[in-house]
């Protein structure tokens, strides 16, 4: 695509005339009086440069012998704007046309070329000839990372630690028991010890990390607030 005319081009654009009305055009009425419209230099001139600059924005060079160019522009900038190897959510249920789901599955390296030499073997060698492994991202939460990328981290949580202090009797000389941090007292007994009273007791304590954050217990996995979508990666 270029801005070439059979006959009566000229070196200069058409200026965008000042003294019209915007509206839609006509083939007129004979009867009505109403002439034809007439498109003008300007309104090709804009046509042919918004689809010759839509070539030059996806780095061609414009041809005229060449009428594929702005199929060829799109195609460009739409892969630019997901290029292959980028992976994205969707709220749909099935990938879109060009996309496969990130659920680690080997695909065939003849059939994607361009991913294959996007992403390698990161996620898996396949069969180590013909496949290669998609990152795998069901059930799993992606990280940002700088190095290590398609590094698969297991699921943890910190540590839940506390403490308790278990001696007392009725005479009120020895402290009281104390429990702190994931520990609870859960109950007492009577035991005659020490200076053999019957106020004397022993406590039985329980650990209950939701005592530390309620945070715990709320599922049997570690699993943060979220909401689910399918991870696809651009083909």
């Amino acid at each position: 695509m270029e801005s070439v005319y059979l006959s009566n081009a000229v070196q200069t654009a058409p200026e965008v005339p000042q003294d019209v009305t915007a509206g839609y055009p006509t083939d007129g009425s004979a009867t009505g009086g109403i002439s034809a419209t007439v498109p003008g230099a300007q309104w090709y001139h804009a046509v042919t440069m918004e689809i010759v600059n839509a070539i030059r924005t996806a780095g061609l060079t414009p041809d005229r012998n060449d009428l594929t160019q702005l199929a060829q522009a799109i195609r460009a900038i739409a892969t630019a704007a997901s290029p292959t190897g980028a992976v994205q959510f969707f709220a749909q249920a099935t990938a879109p046309d060009g996309w496969l789901v990130c659920d680690g599955r080997e695909v065939s390296r003849a059939a994607y070329p361009e991913l294959f030499d996007a992403i390698g073997e990161t996620y898996g060698a396949g069969n180590g000839a013909n496949t290669f492994n998609l990152p795998n991202l069901i059930g799993r939460f992606p990280e940002g990372a700088a190095t290590n990328v398609g590094l698969t981290v297991a699921a943890g949580l910190p540590n839940v630690s506390g403490k308790f202090w278990a001696a007392r009797t009725g005479r009120g000389d020895l402290p009281g028991t104390v429990a702190n941090g994931a520990f609870s007292e859960a109950g007492r007994w009577s035991a005659q010890v020490h200076n053999g009273a019957n106020d004397d007791w022993g406590s039985v304590y329980q650990l209950d990390a939701s005592r530390s954050s309620a945070v715990y217990g709320r599922s049997n996995t570690v699993q943060p607030a979220s909401v689910r979508l399918l991870p696809c990666i651009k083909a």
